[in-house]
């Protein structure tokens, strides 16, 4: 009989370890600043689910556009113009980094997006040339990793393919299509705040 009471008690201190364990999840909300390549921005992470986070972003990026003129000429405007970003995101890689003993701050793990991005060249910040630029909507899903870089930064990388969509204007013609394929990669590095 005492034997079946030792065992019960090694049980059950079996049993509460295995409740103690904690599954790891996303960040209930981060503040991050991001330069990147072409892009400079102001983000906010909001946790929605253990694996899933919405991540809203704006900020500017570079860009050129060009007119041809009927006589051949050709003009080019460089241009600074505002952004906004929409992406929620699944990060399928947190439990395995955890199991692994990686760093899983700050979201550091892989991921996978549907980025949503409004930039509007009529409100061009820096327009070189006056050239009117027409504003566009991407919908691209994307592949990228995250990693903490020490406390406060981190790094960023991700690429994907998608749909772009031009907003023409009626007093101006363009020599882009209404709708293309969208190539996007991207570098940044962050200060979270």
């Amino acid at each position: 009989m005492r034997k079946f009471i030792i065992l019960g008690f090694v049980l059950a201190s079996f049993m509460a370890k295995a409740q103690e364990v904690q599954q790891v999840s996303v960040e209930k909300n981060l503040n991050s600043v991001q330069l990147g390549l072409l892009s400079l921005s102001y983000q906010n992470e909001i946790k929605l689910d253990r694996k899933i986070s919405l991540k809203s972003e704006i900020g500017f990026a570079t860009s050129t556009t060009s007119r041809e003129y009927s006589n051949g000429d050709k003009e080019t405007s460089f241009l600074i113009v505002p952004f906004i970003n929409v992406e929620p995101r699944w990060y399928y890689g947190l439990d395995r980094r955890s199991c692994l003993k990686r760093e899983t701050k700050n979201n550091s793990s892989n991921y996978f997006s549907l980025l949503t991005s409004f930039i509007s060249g009529r409100t061009a910040l820096l327009n070189t040339k006056s050239i009117d630029a027409a504003p566009f909507i991407t919908i691209t899903p994307e592949y990228g990793i995250r990693r903490s870089l020490g406390k406060h930064f981190y790094s960023e990388y991700s690429a994907g393919v998608g749909y772009k969509h031009n907003f023409f204007g009626n007093s101006y013609t363009y020599s882009v299509h209404e709708n293309q394929m969208n190539i996007d990669v991207q570098w940044k590095i962050g200060y979270f705040l």
